[in-house]
């Protein structure tokens, strides 16, 4: 199967909070490490936090692995609406988009993780469909690990 690898998943959940205590606990490094059960450290590499050009490196771990640097350099925002990482790490190169939608009844957060790769290796054509499915169940795993650490936090 030749073309590019393109994969999504998304997850969402309402998060009893305003979009901007939402954005804070998404891009300020002591608050990744006390909201977010897999972050062990955060800290800044480069920029301001929440702003274009924001370097955060990250140790996480799950409860079945060993501890893991993560860096999410910020490539886009539109402040408590959009917040657009790119992802680094042993896993991949992945884009993380989150989206907060504030209403009356908290914030409706939405995060997608998405990968593109134009032009596979060899070897992730022929892994395309492993590749994908890992990166789906992966991703949605992580996904409602992260919505629902914010619900608890904000809860």
């Amino acid at each position: 199967m030749s073309g590019p690898l393109d994969v999504s998943v998304e997850r969402e959940g309402m998060v009893p909070a305003a979009a901007k205590d939402v954005w804070h606990a998404l891009t300020d490094p002591d608050l990744r490490v006390e909201v977010f059960t897999m972050v062990s450290q955060a800290v800044t590499e480069a920029g301001i936090p929440g702003e274009v050009g924001h370097v955060l490196q990250l140790t996480e771990k799950d409860a079945s692995s060993d501890p893991v640097v993560v860096r999410l350099t910020t490539v886009a925002v539109d402040p408590y609406h959009r917040l657009v990482q790119e992802r680094v790490g042993e896993d991949g190169t992945f884009t993380c988009t989150t989206f907060l939608a504030e209403s009356e009844d908290g914030t409706l957060v939405r995060r997608v993780f998405h990968v593109y790769h134009p032009d596979p290796s060899i070897a992730e054509r022929a892994m395309r469909r492993a590749i994908s499915r890992f990166f789906t169940l992966g991703g949605t795993v992580r996904l409602k690990a992260d919505i629902g650490d914010l619900i608890r936090h904000f809860s």
